[in-house]
C-alpha cells in the first residue's frame, strides 16, 4: 500500500510539472503601441527568438535565482518597438490587473529579460503575493543587475501584456494638464505615475489590484491627511499581509505631494461609467 501510495505520488507529480510546463509553453504575451497589438506565445517567441540565461540576487523571491528568457528589446521589437521609440513609457500588465509602468530610458540604461522559467527547464517557483503563495508565470521581467535595481524600476510577473504609450496622452483623464513642473500637484502626479499606478487607478485610469482612488469619491474625502500619511508610509501597520508594501523609500514630503494630487482631482471626476 505503502509503495503504491509512493508510486501515485511520483505519477501526479510528474503530471502536475507536464501541466505546468504546458500552461507556460501556451503563455500569450500582447505588445501594444498607437492602436496596434501584436500576440505571441511562447512557442512562437522561442521559434523566433535565441534564449538566454541570467543570475540575478532577486528582490521577488529574495534569494540567488537564475532565469531563462529573451532580451526584453529582442521582445519589444517582434511587436514594432525599439528603444529609440519616440513613446516616453512602458506600461505592463499581469493577469490581476498589477499595472507598472516604466520609462524607455530605463531600456537604454539597463538590460531587461522576459524570464518564462527557471534555468534547467525548470518550472517558476512560486512567490508571497499578500496572502497567497502564486506562480510568476506566464513571463516575470527580471533586469540584469538584480536587486541593486529593486526600487528603481519595475518586476512584474503574471505578464500578459506590455504597451508602449506616450503617458500624457494615454493617461489623459490623470494627467494635470496645465500644471507647472515644480508645482507640487505636477511632483505629486509624478510620484504617483511611479510608485502608485501600478496598482491604484484614478478615473478608472491605471491598475485594477488595488482600489480605485477618485471615483465615485476621492480617497482625500473620506480619510483624514494624517492617516493617509501613516498609511502609505507603511500599510502592515494597519492590515497584516497586505498586498500594498511599505514605501520607505518615500519622504513625509513626497507623500505629501501625492496627496496633493489627488486632492486635485477630486474636482475632476470621470462621470459614472455606463
Amino acid at each position: 500500500m505503502k509503495r503504491f501510495a509512493l508510486l501515485l505520488g511520483v505519477v501526479l507529480g510528474v503530471v502536475i510539472e507536464c501541466s505546468l510546463a504546458r500552461a507556460a509553453e501556451s503563455g500569450r504575451l500582447t505588445i501594444a503601441a498607437d492602436g496596434k497589438e501584436s500576440s505571441f506565445t511562447l512557442k512562437e517567441l522561442r521559434k523566433r527568438l535565441k534564449p538566454v540565461t541570467v543570475a540575478i540576487e532577486d528582490p521577488v523571491y529574495h534569494a540567488k535565482k537564475e532565469f531563462e528568457g529573451f532580451a526584453l528589446n529582442e521582445v519589444l521589437a517582434l511587436g514594432g518597438i525599439d528603444a529609440e521609440s519616440a513613446h516616453d513609457e512602458l506600461v505592463f500588465t499581469a493577469k490581476d490587473g498589477y499595472s507598472p509602468n516604466t520609462a524607455f530610458e530605463n531600456l537604454r540604461k539597463h538590460k531587461a529579460i522576459l524570464a518564462f522559467r527557471e534555468r534547467g527547464g525548470r518550472p517558476f517557483g512560486k512567490v508571497a503575493q499578500g496572502k497567497a503563495m502564486v506562480s510568476p508565470a506566464p513571463y516575470y521581467v527580471v533586469w540584469e543587475e538584480g536587486k541593486a535595481l529593486e526600487t528603481q524600476v519595475p518586476w512584474p510577473y503574471q505578464l500578459v501584456r506590455i504597451e508602449a504609450v506616450q503617458f500624457s496622452k494615454k493617461y489623459a483623464k490623470i494627467f494635470p494638464a496645465g500644471e507647472k513642473p515644480e508645482s507640487g500637484v505636477m511632483k505629486g502626479f509624478l510620484r504617483f505615475k511611479n510608485e502608485c499606478i501600478r496598482c491604484h487607478s484614478v478615473n478608472l485610469e491605471g491598475g485594477d489590484l488595488g482600489p480605485e482612488l477618485n471615483a465615485p469619491r476621492n480617497v482625500t474625502e473620506y480619510w483624514d491627511r494624517k492617516t493617509l500619511l501613516a498609511f502609505i508610509s507603511d500599510p502592515t501597520k494597519f492590515r497584516y499581509k497586505s498586498k500594498m508594501p511599505p514605501f520607505p523609500q518615500l519622504k513625509g514630503e513626497e507623500i505629501d505631494q501625492v496627496l496633493d494630487y489627488l486632492a486635485y482631482m477630486k474636482d475632476r471626476k470621470i462621470a459614472a461609467p455606463k
